[in-house]
């Protein structure tokens, strides 16, 4: 057998992949087999089997009936389609952009030294900890109109007499934003804040020796470090976002009407309450293809930039 894989080797392999057929590349890859085959049943087969649904008229019990591009042709000249569209790039990149702004800001601040800062990155951590159902729970207490303390402090105040928070079309999409924004600043902070600890602090002291500011220094040492930092984190998180559902929900379902409607709790919807499993299929899919390309985009114009550098 060793003799076989040695020929192998000498007559079809460059030296570079001999490793591929060592022992212990073949007892790694058997490990790995029940990871993958998990793996494959959980993630591959659902996506084949959506994008193979999406091209028909499926109740989840009937027999499919072949439709082809129909359901196509109907979300991209669909006026609702769009319009939840808009709500889903305006939740995931507005959420986006002010966590990691927040985020930022809560590293910088970290980064010095101050009595009790311990304290505070656990205290602020904390958000990050909880988990969705909590969150959307408790955030629906602070939202209530009769008995919230948001609108208690307004009314102490003297601002208002309250806000419709979730009940309202006007503020529905923006107040689940902010809970959305509490819950994931914790990740850019963190995140910012290990970026900062990895600057040599030999940077900063010659650029004060130049008579360069603070804010000079934060420019063009803090912010060119972090840049490939906050590529990531922004990728990731407007990931995680386009594709959030349980927050969102929980909340408010997408309501009023279709304000604070995205397109994971609709697909949910059409699918589950509605039983339109084709159509459903078809909107995931044009859903998964809009984040293929914006992060195909995202890193072409990274690379481009880097490159350009």
């Amino acid at each position: 057998m060793s003799t076989r894989i040695q020929s192998i080797r000498n007559a079809e392999l460059p030296r570079e992949y001999y490793h591929w057929l060592s022992k212990e590349s073949f007892w790694g890859w058997l490990f790995l087999l029940p990871s993958l085959l998990v793996l494959g049943l959980v993630s591959v087969y659902p996506l084949f089997r959506g994008i193979y649904l999406s091209f028909f008229e499926y109740d989840g019990i009937a027999d499919p009936q072949w439709v082809g591009l129909d359901h196509y042709a109907y979300i991209l000249g669909w006026t609702e389609f769009w319009i939840i569209m808009r709500n889903t790039l305006v939740w995931a990149f507005a959420a986006v952009v002010i966590m990691a702004l927040i985020g930022l800001g809560f590293a910088i601040l970290l980064n010095r030294e101050f009595t009790g800062r311990s304290v505070a990155t656990t205290l602020l951590l904390l958000p990050w900890a909880i988990p969705f159902i909590s969150i959307a729970l408790n955030w629906r207490l602070l939202y209530n109109f009769e008995l919230g303390p948001l609108n208690g402090f307004l009314r102490l105040a003297g601002i208002s007499e309250g806000l419709p928070w979730i009940a309202s079309s006007r503020y529905a999409l923006f107040s689940v934003m902010l809970a959305w924004v509490w819950r994931n600043f914790p990740f850019f902070m963190l995140t910012f804040l290990a970026g900062m600890k990895g600057i040599p602090n030999d940077l900063y002291e010659a650029a004060h020796v130049d008579g360069s500011s603070k804010l000079d220094s934060f420019r063009h040492i803090t912010l060119p470090f972090l840049q490939p930092v906050a590529i990531v984190m922004t990728l990731l998180m407007s990931l995680w976002s386009l594709n959030h559902f349980t927050l969102i929900y929980v909340m408010t379902s997408g309501g009023p009407g279709n304000s604070s409607m995205v397109l994971p709790v609709y697909i949910y919807r059409r699918a589950f309450h509605l039983g339109e499993m084709g159509l459903a299929s078809a909107i995931a899919v044009v859903m998964l293809m809009v984040m293929l390309t914006y992060g195909l985009i995202y890193l072409r114009l990274y690379r481009e930039e880097v490159g350009g550098k």
